[in-house]
């Protein structure tokens, strides 16, 4: 089929033609008016005792490492659950826009896990700028109060406690979203591929009854 036959059926088959354009321009505008997600991420640091003081959570190079994944397993979302993850994920990328995960950073691979560092991963996402602070706010808490808690049950005095500090110490919160030009661009391509493969199907309108009659005259 060449171009001019599709511009052939094109105008035969106008109703289709004119629905196909109308609903591509619908999801254009659908597309390039989502909103954009705000993600707020930052690193909490585990550190051993200021004092000398006994403590049995960091009795070894990789107590506090161990520490580290107990906190994240007791802290992480039921839904989201306590998977290592490597450096590059986040929850925007795998599609989530509200809510927020704490993992322990994975240094091996997709294959092996490998955990070098005492670290947490935070990651926290919402609707806009404020959201996604406060959520970054619930889940960090809630590593505080992890943290208090398994201290607790081993009772740890509070002059040999793990301390914690954040990295970088003043979280930035980033506007997610995809670029509108590709969006659009693929939306549209999308579109006309689509109208372009009913007008095929449908073919070219095969002439009346009137039509054949004068043919045939």
């Amino acid at each position: 089929m060449t171009a001019w036959d599709v511009l052939t059926i094109a105008a035969q088959r106008w109703l289709v033609t004119v629905l196909g354009l109308v609903l591509t321009v619908g999801a254009v505008f659908l597309v390039t008016s989502a909103q954009p997600s705000y993600l707020a991420q930052v690193r909490v640091v585990l550190l051993p005792p200021a004092t000398a003081q006994p403590n049995g959570l960091t009795d070894t190079a990789g107590s506090l490492i161990s520490l580290a994944g107990v906190v994240a397993k007791s802290v992480a979302d039921s839904d989201v659950g306590a998977e290592a993850v490597s450096e590059s994920v986040t929850l925007t990328g795998e599609g989530r826009r509200e809510g927020y995960t704490v993992r322990q950073p994975n240094a091996g691979g997709q294959w092996q896990y490998r955990f070098d560092e005492p670290v947490l991963d935070v990651q926290a996402v919402g609707s806009t700028d404020r959201a996604a602070r406060q959520q970054l706010d619930a889940a960090l808490r809630r590593v505080d109060s992890a943290l208090a808690d398994i201290q607790d049950l081993q009772g740890v005095p509070l002059a040999s406690r793990v301390r914690t500090i954040l990295n970088p110490e003043a979280p930035q919160v980033d506007a997610v979203g995809g670029s509108d030009t590709r969006a659009m661009a693929a939306t549209v391509v999308a579109g006309l591929l689509v109208t372009v493969s009913v007008l095929g199907y449908l073919g070219p309108r095969r002439p009346g009854r009137r039509g054949v009659l004068a043919s045939q005259r």
